[in-house]
């Protein structure tokens, strides 16, 4: 039986992908900090899943899950975990961004190291980013920021690993159905409802992909790919005045 580990996977794309690779046949091991929500999916899902209750924006439970890795042979990594802001850059507290930042950047690079270290021939990462990826995005600049760096680093780790077989992939949903909004201070309201995606229909593109490990690449729905290929072309006051003006009104963020 092949294993998965999920991290962020109490909610959203992360509890979609632990039910999928579940009832697919992978053992799957899922991390999260709610440990009510993992013990629902436990009971739901069965032997076939366990659970790792961590915080891993802390240094604790990142090296928690680190130790698992080393210990336990998995053929998936499902980087998922992450979190965002919505605010003007300085009306966002500092230490609520440096948070975000690590764990949006610092812990996924640590725990892609840490696979991709004894990873062999057949095994796969994806690692969960945003279609906000290609393009700069005011009142969730460096969100957006930490998700063009996701990109970039899964891209390259495709070239790097895919003569040994292993298969690295970027996954950029656009706007999901999640509890993310509500966390990041999105009003769901102020979303437009055609943009919105399910978290089984962007689960349901990534593991077609996994299938095929073609593309380093991964957008999820005929809308994504046309906003990405617009930031390719645009020049960049224009596309950054455009997206701004797409952003949802929002008030100064203090918590």
């Amino acid at each position: 039986m092949k294993r998965a580990m999920v991290t962020g996977a109490s909610f959203g794309i992360g509890r979609a992908f632990a039910n999928k690779l579940a009832k697919t046949g992978y053992q799957v091991t899922g991390v999260a900090r709610s440990e009510k929500n993992l013990q629902e999916l436990a009971q739901s899902l069965g032997e076939n899943f366990k659970f790792i209750l961590a915080d891993l924006s802390t240094a604790e439970g990142c090296s928690k899950v680190q130790q698992e890795l080393v210990k336990t042979k998995y053929d998936l990594l499902v980087n998922n975990a992450g979190v965002g802001t919505l605010g003007t850059f300085t009306d966002v507290p500092l230490e609520r961004q440096l948070a975000m930042l690590h764990l949006n950047n610092e812990t996924l690079t640590t725990l892609a190291y840490t696979f991709l270290q004894t990873a062999k021939s057949g095994d796969a990462l994806i690692n969960v980013s945003s279609a906000l990826a290609f393009m700069p995005t005011p009142t969730m600049a460096l969100y957006a920021a930490t998700k063009a760096f996701v990109t970039s680093l899964s891209e390259s780790l495709w070239f790097e690993y895919k003569s040994r077989g292993v298969y690295v992939m970027g996954l950029c949903p656009g706007l999901t159905d999640t509890n993310f909004q509500a966390t990041s201070g999105v009003k769901k309201e102020e979303l437009p409802k055609a943009l919105v995606q399910t978290p089984e229909h962007v689960v349901d593109v990534a593991l077609k992909a996994l299938a095929d490990r073609s593309k380093p690449t991964i957008l999820t729905g005929i809308r994504n790919h046309m906003f990405a290929g617009v930031s390719r072309f645009l020049p960049r006051k224009s596309l950054v005045t455009m997206t701004g003006g797409m952003m949802p009104s929002n008030k100064p963020l203090t918590n």
